[in-house]
């Protein structure tokens, strides 16, 4: 009998592990970098690929995870608003933007949603009220562009021999900071994910924003050296310009 089971067992692992393979993700970025020039004000980043038919898809944009420190106002003695206490916000992504195919449901909600990322977040210190204070941390982030929910953004293809490809423009706003993310791309089938992949993207500094930023943290003295020369120039083009029409 002990034999059988094992047989079963295994026989269970190999259908499983041969299901998890036919989920597979393929899927390919328009792009391998956001380039933030002068004018950078948002970017969309094309996400095209395939997944198992009769599958949703969910498509991810993540920040790296860390702590937000925040100042909590409220009124003194019923009178004057101040800051009250300094609120830490931990296990925290820096940007999270969800784009899915259909309305998240079951696992694909619990995991992948909004609401789960909030609910991970840990507040201190542990007498902050999480009931008022995570809906208006998520109001403010929604506000800034950074936090994003998006059902039916992602378009699915016909079915062709057991596949479905699908396209999305991740919608990243102009508040994003330079560093490393991730887009992650799921397969979800009956609120379950039965396949995911994961391609990393960066956001870099180019041009006029990059040579600044090399100066300020480079060339301290000659940052310095610099900003000062364009702040006297420019207050010679005011001056010149007032002058020019008169006194008044």
């Amino acid at each position: 009998m002990k034999r059988i089971l094992l047989i079963l067992l295994g026989l269970a692992l190999v259908a499983n592990a041969a299901k998890v393979q036919a989920a597979d993700v393929d899927f390919t970025l328009g792009q391998t970098a956001v380039n933030m020039d002068l004018f950078y004000d948002g970017a969309s980043i094309p996400v095209t690929g395939s997944i198992p038919e009769g599958a949703m898809v969910v498509v991810r944009f993540t920040g790296k995870v860390g702590e937000v420190v925040m100042k909590q106002k409220g009124k003194a003695m019923g009178l004057l608003w101040m800051n009250m206490n300094t609120l830490h916000f931990s296990n925290m992504p820096a940007i999270c933007l969800v784009e899915s195919s259909a309305a998240l449901t079951g696992q694909a909600e619990e995991k992948l949603g909004l609401d789960s990322v909030v609910n991970s977040i840990a507040i201190e210190p542990a007498s902050a009220d999480r009931q008022m204070l995570l809906p208006e941390l998520l109001k403010l982030k929604k506000s800034e562009g950074l936090y994003r929910e998006d059902a039916e953004a992602v378009k699915l293809e016909s079915a062709k021999d057991g596949r479905q490809a699908f396209s999305a423009s991740i919608r990243v706003p102009s508040r994003l900071s330079p560093g490393e993310y991730s887009v992650e791309v799921f397969a979800v089938k009956d609120g379950e994910i039965i396949g995911q992949g994961t391609k990393p993207i960066a956001a870099r500094l180019v041009g006029v924003p990059a040579f600044i930023a090399n100066m300020a943290f480079n060339h301290g003295l000659w940052y310095g050296v610099l900003a000062s020369a364009i702040s006297m120039l420019a207050g010679l083009a005011v001056g010149l310009i007032f002058k020019s029409k008169g006194a008044h």
